[in-house]
């Protein structure tokens, strides 16, 4: 009889432990505001806006040099030879596409600008994001920011935020983020 107990005892025991594991616990953080947040971020985005304007600039000198040659070219067209005429056509059509071509890589230079000035600081912050999961032994993390959520129960989520903010050096009111962490999530 007291066998029979004690391992009715430990089954029991057991079914307790296998459905808290199953349940598991779940933490939630806005990521792209956390990212903006960071320290680092201000002088990322300063870069990239400096790289921006650089771009903006010459894209800008290409225009104004394919709008004077256009011009001349119709001012003039009716004093040239049909020859020449058609090689002028044919060298702003070049130039017109070369102008395409040179906006096309100046997005892809910028993007690429952005990937390399921006991953390092979203690696740094699932980094934190993993160290305080695993300090609070979370399963996994919902980002609030991306919406992929039907619902979130904030009585058996932990909000990371604050932690995390701690540890990557941001120092905006921790009310404020709770805020609007929990009006995202009443959406």
């Amino acid at each position: 009889m007291r066998k029979s107990f004690i391992l009715s005892f430990l089954l029991m025991a057991l079914c307790v432990v296998s459905a808290n594991a199953q349940q598991g616990s779940f933490g939630y953080i806005a990521f792209k505001k956390t990212i903006q947040l960071m320290p680092e971020y201000m002088e990322a985005q300063l870069k990239l806006e400096q790289i921006q304007a650089d771009y903006r600039n010459e894209v800008e000198r290409s225009k104004r040099e394919f709008d004077r040659q256009y011009t001349d070219f119709m001012i003039n067209q009716d004093q040239l030879s049909s020859t020449i005429v058609a090689k002028r056509q044919k060298e702003l059509q070049l130039l017109m596409d070369s102008n395409v071509e040179f906006r096309n890589m100046v997005n892809k230079s910028i993007e690429e600008h952005r990937a390399l000035l921006l991953d390092p600081l979203r690696q740094k912050a699932l980094e934190v994001i993993a160290a305080v999961c695993k300090e609070k032994q979370l399963d996994y993390v919902v980002d609030t920011d991306q919406r992929t959520y039907l619902y979130i129960n904030s009585d058996r989520g932990v909000d990371i935020t604050n932690d995390v903010y701690l540890r990557l050096g941001i120092t905006v009111q921790i009310e404020e983020s709770m805020q609007e962490i929990e009006s995202t999530i009443e959406q």
